[in-house]
């Protein structure tokens, strides 16, 4: 990457970021301005100095809770990623393969995750590893379907070349393949990543003692609205954090292909 590249990188960065951040920014402003303005009890809707305030004074609380569903996220997501990339070069590698696991893949994904996740308490207790389980199955889907997609969305006139250079079939999936397939994998663990929270914070919604999801049942049993809210504000920034570490793996696996889609980027916006 040139300098002028890099400078061009981090500009549009900079500016994309400020957008969501002053999204943010106005969203919190009418939230505390309809707080005031229209006197709507803490018990009701906490406005957003409260809820600060709150994060702070259970900063204990909440940190600790946080560990348990990131550590439970984790260790599903890295299942999904361990789990998914492999199926989806067998499935493209070997037609057998796709007839037998992907009408199999697609029947376990329709089914409810809430409706088994009570399976799982009852089978495995109320530990770790059923939330894990959970966070596995919502995550590992969307990455076998994009890395597939992407190993498959090749041009022809790409296969033809090969062929013609006399290209093996291994070759022609090293080289052709696989650095297709990583802008749309890259694609799917953005959005498993997610989904792998949201896997986690459900299966602690229906049996646990810890975690940020167990956290959302226990201030609404006891009517704390203030705790509650403090508990999804810091599940949203742990959402984000995600994502943005996956985007940030992005960057730097595949710059090649964030560097063309900023320069398009700017080729549109000028």
């Amino acid at each position: 990457m040139t300098l002028k590249e890099k400078i061009v990188s981090r500009l549009l960065r900079q500016r994309d970021m400020l957008y969501p951040m002053g999204a943010a920014l106005g969203l919190i402003v009418l939230w505390q301005l309809a707080v005031y303005v229209l006197s709507i009890p803490e018990y009701l809707l906490p406005g957003p100095i409260v809820v600060i305030a709150e994060i702070f004074k259970e900063w204990n609380l909440l940190f600790q809770n946080a560990l348990v569903t990131l550590y439970e996220m984790g260790v599903g997501f890295l299942l999904a990623v361990i789990v998914a990339i492999p199926i989806s070069v067998a499935v493209v590698w070997w037609r057998p393969v796709e007839r037998t696991l992907m009408p199999l893949m697609v029947f376990l994904q329709t089914i409810p995750k809430v409706a088994i996740a009570p399976l799982f308490i009852i089978w495995f207790g109320f530990g770790h590893f059923p939330k894990i389980l959970i966070s596995f199955l919502l995550a590992y889907f969307p990455v076998v379907i994009e890395t597939i997609t992407g190993l498959r969305d090749i041009e022809e006139e790409v296969m033809d070349l090969a062929k013609s250079m006399s290209a093996s079939s291994l070759q022609t999936f090293v080289k052709i393949r696989i650095p297709n397939s990583l802008p749309y994998m890259f694609s799917g663990l953005k959005l498993g990543a997610l989904l792998s929270l949201v896997g986690a914070v459900i299966g602690e919604f229906l049996g646990s003692m810890e975690g940020l999801g167990y956290l959302v049942i226990y201030a609404n049993d006891r009517l704390d609205t203030t705790l509650l809210f403090a508990d999804l504000v810091l599940l949203l920034l742990l959402g984000k954090v995600l994502f943005s570490f996956v985007e940030w793996l992005e960057r730097y696996a595949i710059s090649w292909h964030v560097v063309m889609r900023e320069k398009e980027r700017v080729m549109f916006s000028t």
